[in-house]
């Protein structure tokens, strides 16, 4: 009887496990489905629309196209997860965005590119000329009705268009290896998470307002990500509305219903409620005015503080149960 019992034990400990394992490869799988791959194919079919505006000359079109790529763009960085499956791919996202990335006026070189008669390819011969950045300086302070400008514009365009191809493709067929390992491709998304969530915080929002280290009580605007174009905000929406796409959907099982079942874990509604308040708070931005933005930054640095301590915390333990029983 007692071996018997003990027998019993070790069986509703597999199923349980088993069963966590499953549902942490149906969440995994749905994220990949409904956020990364969805997110990858809408960003391609957004630089296209663009591209075919600048085409046509269309400037108040070109514009409303940017919006749309940068909402689309800042989906596909904010869980950027494709360097980890393929380190080929680790350094593409810097070549598409120079945000927070080096010191260089990129906009006197792009003058400078403008005035000259070199082919455009000669006079953008930097990554950085060819990034979101440049695009964004060249449609919001030039006219793309002029040749050259329109010319130059228009290679911008292609280069990320063709980083962007590559992003998709690789995503497509990486698929079945981001599945392949659980505990892998837990930790992959879930760093990525972290680390992109402290961007949001510090560099979107605490350099603006003077929160963070490097500006430290000093507020200024134009530290926006798009302060030319007032697109920051807009950004930041995407990057929350990813967020919740990640925890809080009702379409599908999502990773905030897999940590739910996993850790019964009180943090997570903490987790849901911050992403569903700050998305709120953006809203209410006008004009890409932040000055008012002190409750949006403390509700980002709770999505950024439950997420690396709190939940990471419960799912450290519950990870190794999982480990050593369920695969």
């Amino acid at each position: 009887m007692k071996i018997l019992k003990i027998v019993l034990a070790i069986l509703c400990l597999v199923t349980i496990s088993n069963a966590a394992v499953d549902k942490n490869q149906k969440a995994l799988n749905n994220i990949y489905e409904q956020v990364i791959l969805k997110d990858s194919q809408k960003v391609l079919e957004d630089i296209k629309t663009l591209e075919n505006e600048v085409s046509n000359n269309n400037e108040e079109k070109a514009k409303q196209a940017f919006k749309n790529f940068v909402k689309s763009w800042k989906s596909v960085q904010s869980v950027y997860i494709l360097g980890d499956l393929n380190e080929d791919y680790i350094d593409t996202p810097r070549l598409i965005d120079i945000y927070h990335h080096g010191n260089e006026d990129i906009k006197i070189q792009l003058d400078r590119a403008i005035k000259s008669d070199d082919a455009p390819r000669i006079a953008l011969f930097k990554n950085s000329l060819k990034s979101i950045n440049a695009l964004e300086y060249v449609l919001y302070t030039k006219d793309i009705k002029n040749k050259r400008v329109n010319e130059l514009t228009l290679t911008i365009v292609k280069r990320i268009k063709s980083h962007l191809e590559d992003i998709n493709n690789e995503y497509k067929a990486l698929h079945k290896t981001f599945l392949s390992d659980l505990k892998k491709a837990n930790g992959i998304l879930i760093n990525r998470l972290i680390q992109n969530t402290y961007k949001l915080k510090e560099w979107r929002i605490g350099d603006i307002l003077g929160t963070s280290k490097k500006y430290k009580d000093n507020f200024d605007n134009k530290r926006g990500e798009y302060a030319l174009s007032k697109n920051s905000s807009l950004a930041i929406g995407a990057i929350l509305n990813t967020y919740k796409n990640v925890f809080n959907t009702k379409h599908y099982y999502d990773y905030g219903n897999y940590l739910e079942d996993l850790t019964h874990n009180k943090q997570v509604k903490v987790l849901r409620d911050s992403i569903t308040k700050a998305i709120s708070l953006n809203k209410k931005i006008k004009n890409d005015d932040f000055k008012d933005a002190k409750e949006l930054y403390e509700v980002t640095n709770t999505i950024h503080v439950v997420l690396f301590l709190d939940l990471i915390e419960e799912l450290s333990i519950n990870a190794k149960i999982i480990d050593a029983d369920g695969d």
